[in-house]
């Protein structure tokens, strides 16, 4: 094998892998590395090798450089391999790929060897002077393409600005439905907190309705019938005048307003209270009747009252019994009624050109809810969806 007599050697020589680079490949190096010192720059090298006595001579006519390598590996990937390919056909077609080097701004010593899927560093090679005309009308080439003035379509170039303009209006859009979301988000507190009370305020008055058809039950019971009517009537003035209360239409900054629940139960507590004592104070003992102590009953808190056992008798045959005073009836506790149940979320599908004011508007007829749905779907920025993407709506 006749090797190159005109060489200049750099670093010390490889005993088992000799590198020969021809000058212009040497040149077009040095020139890219004046420019690697802010980002390094990858290198493909082309040319021949050849083995004698078990030693690997490499002989580089063309480089060319590589804008898929980034850094220095053991492993190229796919996509350098497919650059450095075609490179070769198209500028070095009689060339073989044998390696690369990554430019640094430093002086080069040596090259990345590529065998068998696998690159390793070797470091010294001899430089030669040869005629390369492959290597020289590449350099050409590429100095005409990098004079050559940019060109570019009118037509791409006004397609470009209109989208750019589009771009624009659609920002400008969604500043403004932000804007308005963030005026009625400050809005709602105050009228979530009216709507909250009123709630209260309603659950209070059905409580008080409730507890007042048990204590006619039990008053009635405890009269034997004698003085339906007449609890009838007044439970349906009560009830009239419950129903003439208003429940307030806002609340005050300072608490709740006051509601007529509260009222109806003293005004019925003092009804009991008052026909009991009439109760007792009709129905006296005879003279000369003696009764049977009897164990007053005791009613549970929800259970309706029981009239008052029998007495028994002694020596009097036509004595009168006397009834022994119930004992005084205890309110029973106020229910609480349970909440009507919550209609389950629906899924829905983003679709290209969705806003979330516009799907609220089309599926509940206002935006109201749009705050609704963002905390449902922890949603921090309204206008922060993507196309395909799924939410909950309540």
């Amino acid at each position: 094998m006749e090797l190159p007599k005109n060489i200049t050697q750099i670093g010390e020589t490889n005993q088992y892998c000799k590198i020969y680079v021809e000058d212009y490949v040497f040149s077009y190096m040095k020139q890219l590395n004046q420019f690697a010192q802010d980002k390094n720059i990858g290198v493909a090298l082309y040319g021949s090798r050849k083995e004698e006595a078990g030693v690997s001579y490499l002989f580089l006519y063309g480089a060319c450089k590589l804008d898929f390598l980034q850094r220095e590996s053991r492993h190229l990937s796919q996509a350098v391999l497919q650059e450095a390919e075609k490179q070769r056909r198209k500028h070095f077609p009689g060339c073989d790929f044998l390696g690369y080097r990554m430019l640094n701004g430093e002086m080069i010593e040596g090259f990345h060897v590529y065998e068998q899927g696998t690159c390793r560093y070797i470091e010294g090679y001899a430089r030669f002077y040869e005629k390369n005309d492959s290597m020289l009308a590449f350099m050409l080439e590429e100095r005409q393409e990098e004079a050559k003035p940019e060109e570019f379509d009118q037509n791409k170039y006004d397609e470009v600005k209109k989208r750019q303009e589009e771009r624009r209006a659609a920002a400008a859009e969604r500043s403004a439905h932000t804007s308005v979301f963030r005026e009625k988000q400050q809005k709602q507190p105050g009228q979530q907190a009216v709507k909250k009370d009123n709630n209260m305020a309603k659950m209070r008055l059905a409580a008080a309705a409730a507890f007042l058809v048990l204590c006619i039950a039990g008053l009635a019971a405890m009269g034997g019938g004698e003085k339906l009517e007449d609890l009838q009537l007044a439970a349906k003035r009560l009830v009239d005048e419950f129903a003439q209360k208003q429940l307030p239409d806002a609340m005050e900054a300072n608490g709740p307003a006051q509601v007529g629940s509260i009222v109806t139960e003293d005004k019925l507590t003092d009804a009991i209270l008052k026909e009991n004592q009439t109760a007792s104070n009709t129905k006296a003992p005879v003279p000369g009747a003696t009764t049977a102590p009897t164990a007053l009953p005791t009613t549970a808190p929800t259970a309706i009252p029981t009239s008052a056992p029998t007495p028994a008798l002694t020596a009097n045959p036509t004595a009168v019994p006397t009834p022994v005073p119930t004992a005084k009836p205890t309110a029973a506790p106020t229910p609480v009624p349970t909440a009507a149940p919550t209609a389950a979320p629906v899924s829905y599908t983003i679709k290209k050109g969705d806003t979330l004011i516009g799907i609220c508007i089309k599926r509940y007829g206002s935006d109201a809810r749009v705050a609704e749905i963002c905390e449902l779907n922890h949603i921090e920025n309204p206008d922060d969806i993507k196309v395909d993407d799924k939410i909950l709506l309540p």
